[in-house]
């Protein structure tokens, strides 16, 4: 990254977070780290963001090298955290589609956010 690039995208010496008012930081942050916080929840909110409502094996073919099982696991916690719906859609044979609810696309600043900081700090020149 050039030394122009890096000033443009450094962070201030001090940056001030001021939370909503009534919110206890720590316990938010367990919350995120509960819903957001396994390796493959992140980007099955990520794919179901860009391309919609997806079958599962749709989304299996989208997440590079998770097994059946992980899939399964991992939509059934984002289930329960609200933020995927799962709706039958046909019974024979039977076909799922699973997409976001409004708490799910709710997600979506955050998400773009951390790919932004991603692409924006080269890592290996942050050694």
């Amino acid at each position: 990254m050039s030394s122009d690039a890096q000033t443009a995208t450094s962070v201030p010496e001090q940056l001030t977070v001021t939370p909503p008012r009534f919110v206890e930081p720590s316990e938010s942050f367990d919350t995120i780290q509960t819903v957001t916080g396994r390796k493959w929840h992140l980007r099955i909110v990520y794919h179901l963001l860009e391309d919609g409502p997806m079958g599962f094996s749709a989304l299996k073919h989208s997440l590079d090298g998770v097994s059946s099982k992980m899939l399964s696991e991992s939509l059934s916690s984002l289930e329960e955290e609200h933020l995927v719906w799962r709706e039958i859609v046909s019974d024979q044979p039977v076909r799922v589609e699973y997409s976001l609810t409004e708490r799910g696309k709710a997600l979506e600043p955050a998400i773009a956010a951390l790919l932004r900081w991603d692409s924006e700090f080269d890592r290996e020149e942050d050694v």
